[in-house]
Order: structure tokens, then sequence, then C-alpha cells
């Protein structure tokens, strides 16, 4: 196997009441001040601010903004996958970072244009605060090819996971064509749209050997990734939510597998877990 790894809200607007002792009313609410300079505040404070108001409205957010939202969301979750190959049972612990967000929307795509520079672990949320535009991203000249692919599949990243998918072992010697991704499963998902996922095995020191990281994601295009790959069987499929330690069983045929026949199977159910813990097309 390859190894790589490759509101605050603000208060009145931040004006300072003025109490007129004749009247007892804030000046600030006077409709000759609110129209005047106290308005021209408010305009300029909607302007900077206005992505964090709808940071959870995904109606008003653009296709970037969506991405990283999505992204931001999946972070509090691991995935454990377990499949089946040759009566042997294999493991796949997948977790994201937000770090790795940059590469899989496709940023080293973006070279000709210019953007703001931040730390890859910030750059989600600054794309959520409006300091990185969709209208500078879509600028970019590989934005239809290589670019909006990657952002559509990242949000749909959690309903492909959450439902049913094939899982590959990744072997692109196989391949008719020939392609630069580097990973060691294929995930693909054809939930309300077509997704390559591919993972990839943690190379830091000190993780376990089952633990993976999504290097790569796309809507699939005019190459089909599926050709000639190995599919696995896959057994068992946990989500768990980090924050609580919960976990969702969303497919467990291991259970079935050990049940008597006489056993009516069960509907799967949130238990608690103790012990849960450079791409180009």
């Amino acid at each position: 196997m390859t190894s790589y790894r490759g509101v605050e809200a603000i208060d009145c607007v931040g004006m300072q009441p003025v109490v007129e002792p004749d009247l007892g009313l804030c000046d600030n609410l006077k409709p000759n001040r609110f129209f005047g300079t106290e308005g021209k505040r408010l305009s300029r404070a909607l302007h900077w601010q206005g992505p964090l108001f709808f940071a959870k409205d995904k109606v008003h957010m653009d296709l970037l903004q969506q991405s990283a939202q999505a992204w931001k969301e999946i972070t509090e979750y691991r995935y454990l996958f377990t499949y089946g190959y040759k009566k042997q049972l294999y493991p796949i612990n997948l977790t994201f970072s937000l770090k790795d967000y940059p590469h899989l929307a496709g940023f080293q795509y973006m070279k000709d244009i210019s953007l703001p520079n931040y730390s890859s672990a910030k750059i989600a949320d600054r794309i959520l605060e409006g300091k990185i535009l969709f209208e500078k991203v879509q600028e970019a000249a590989q934005y239809g090819n290589m670019i909006k692919p990657r952002l559509e599949a990242l949000v749909h990243l959690k309903e492909s996971l959450d439902n049913e998918f094939n899982l590959y072992s990744y072997m692109p010697r196989m391949y008719p064509f020939i392609t630069g991704i580097k990973a060691d499963y294929l995930i693909s998902s054809h939930f309300n749209v077509d997704n390559f996922i591919f993972i990839i095995k943690a190379n830091s020191q000190g993780e376990l050997k089952c633990d993976f990281l999504c290097c790569s994601i796309f809507e699939k295009g005019n190459r089909d990734y599926e050709i000639n790959q190995r599919i696995r069987t896959l057994m068992k499929k946990e989500r768990i939510h980090l924050p609580s330690n919960t976990t969702n069983v969303l497919l467990d045929r291991l259970s079935a597998q050990t049940k008597p026949n006489n056993t009516p199977s069960e509907t799967p159910v949130i238990t608690t877990s103790d012990n849960a813990k450079s791409d180009s097309q």
C-alpha cells in the first residue's frame, strides 16, 4: 500500500448610545442620525460581517462556502469501515482535518489568481468569514474542469459516506488511462450525485495502521475510476461523533451473520463507544 499525507455578534453595530436628558432616548435611534453617519457605519458592518450572519444558513451560501461548511461539519466525525477479504476482516478508520480542506477543494489549481495568504487549517474559516470570495475563485482558468467538481463533491461528502457506496482496493495500474492520484482505497458513491472519494493511509508517526485520510474527491467526469478495480465487501459501517463520543451504526452485516436463523433482525441503534476512538485527474 502507498502511504501519503498529502460571531462574533456586533452590539448595536458598535455604536455608543447617547442619552438626551430631556427625552431619555438613545440619540442613535434618531432617524436623521441613523440614515446619516450611523447608517453608513451599519452598511459597512453588514458588508464585512454578512457572511458570519449566514454561517449556518446554507440557502444564502455560494458553492465555495457550502463546501467549507460541509468540511468543517465532517471534521466532527470519524468513520469506521470494516470489510471482508479472503475470510479476514480489515478496518478502515477514516478521519478528517481542517488543514486538508484546501487541497481537496482544489486550491492547487488556483495558482493563476491572487488569493489572501492563510494557513491551510484556517482556509475554511476564512471562506465563511468572506475573506476568500467565490467570485475570485471562479476566475481561475481551471475552475470548471478541476475546481468545481471538487467543491460539489465536498458538499455531498457526508451523505455519500452515510449511504450505500462501493469500496475498492485502489489499483491505478489497471486503468486504461494514466492518473497521478496516489491512494489505497476508492469509494464510489452514486447517491444523489456520482462521487469518487480516494482515501490513503495516514503517515504520521504513532498512528494506527488502520488510520486513513481523504486525499482526493471529485464528481464523476469523463473518466470511470471504478473500471477494473477490485471491489471489497463492506461488512460494517459506523459513524462516530467525536464531541459526544457516540456511535451510529449505519450498516452491520456482521451481527446478522452471527444471529440464529429464528432471531429477528434488529434496527441499528446509536450507542456510546468507550474505545472508539497530490493529485491530478
